[in-house]
């Protein structure tokens, strides 16, 4: 890791999720709520909408969700897990891969991104989001197996070339979000 400066520690997260694209590290999504709001308040949306067919419940119940999306931001943009994220502190990976002073998984001589369970850490009987192995299959399912991907690609190439590939892909426009999974993979995990 000593060849990742200190300012590109937050582009990946220790499961391989490409921070430098995620809407919560760069906020492009808060920046679109905030001008969606500027634009329908603007309009007075509330008598205006109703003569477009929207209803008018629709209509403040959007407001209301913008609202409390934008709130959510006043802390800031996520500066990533290996920068001190809050959601850092309860995961098994980032706690794991932390304790064995790595930057991602990719270090670790355990993980096998070609196996079906990558990460062999498994703690019985915590929360799945605490147990890292657990968490590295919910992480790879919403990502659709790109977190996997980047962390073979760290391992082929070194951060300093991943990070340079990863600069080039997200001027390009890629986005974490064009490859989360639609299945409600966190919802089923904490129900159980």
């Amino acid at each position: 890791m000593e060849d990742v400066r200190e300012e590109d520690r937050g582009i990946l997260a220790p499961c391989g999720i490409l921070c430098l694209g995620c809407d919560i590290h760069i906020g492009e999504g808060v920046e679109a709520a905030k001008q969606l709001k500027k634009i329908w308040e603007g309009w007075n949306m509330e008598d205006l909408g109703p003569l477009l067919g929207l209803r008018l419940k629709g209509i403040q119940s959007t407001l209301k969700t913008l609202n409390k999306y934008i709130d959510m931001n006043k802390r800031g943009n996520c500066p990533g897990c290996s920068q001190g994220a809050p959601m850092a502190n309860a995961c098994g990976i980032a706690l794991c891969v932390k304790s064995k002073g790595y930057w991602t998984c990719a270090e670790c001589d355990d993980y096998n991104p070609d196996s079906d369970s990558p990460c062999p850490h498994s703690k019985e009987g915590v929360v799945p989001t605490s147990d890292s192995s657990k968490m590295m299959k919910i992480i790879s399912a919403r990502y659709s197996g790109n977190t996997i991907e980047n962390l073979k690609r760290c391992r082929e190439i070194g951060y300093s070339d991943f990070i340079n590939e990863a600069q080039e892909k997200v001027k390009n426009g890629w986005r974490t979000w064009q490859v989360v999974s639609r299945d409600m993979l966190f919802t089923e995990a904490t129900k159980k």
